[in-house]
């Protein structure tokens, strides 16, 4: 009898193609039966239970119901201030703005709205 399993991978974020790599060589030691020395780090079953997200879905929420936050653009996350660069980032995918707003990187594509 033979079985059909499906194997799939996703949600690379801004590490797509590293992440995507490092998916392809884990399904292809998985389909022929080799051990992966880094499947266990992307593993869907290893635990993700750590303080350091907790803390990261409190201040999410923060940032949520917050109005006055400056906003990035790209999916209207709140921005955190980095003092020692002086620019505002973006935590959900790494965009970055000068203290005036204007975009140094990507994904965003457009300047950051000053908030009124």
């Amino acid at each position: 009898m033979c079985i059909f399993t499906l194997k799939t991978t996703n949600t690379f974020n801004k590490w797509g193609m590293t992440n995507a790599m490092a998916a392809a060589e884990i399904l292809c030691d998985l389909i022929c039966g080799k051990d992966n020395p880094y499947a266990s780090v992307f593993s869907p079953s290893r635990s993700i239970l750590r303080p350091q997200l907790l803390l990261n879905a409190f201040e999410t929420s923060v940032g949520l119901i917050t109005p006055t936050v400056p906003r990035c653009p790209h999916l209207g996350c709140a921005l955190k201030y980095n003092p020692a660069e002086h620019t505002w980032d973006c935590p959900c995918h790494g965009s970055r703005f000068t203290e005036d707003g204007e975009l140094i990187d990507n994904p965003a594509t457009d300047d950051r709205k000053p908030i009124k």
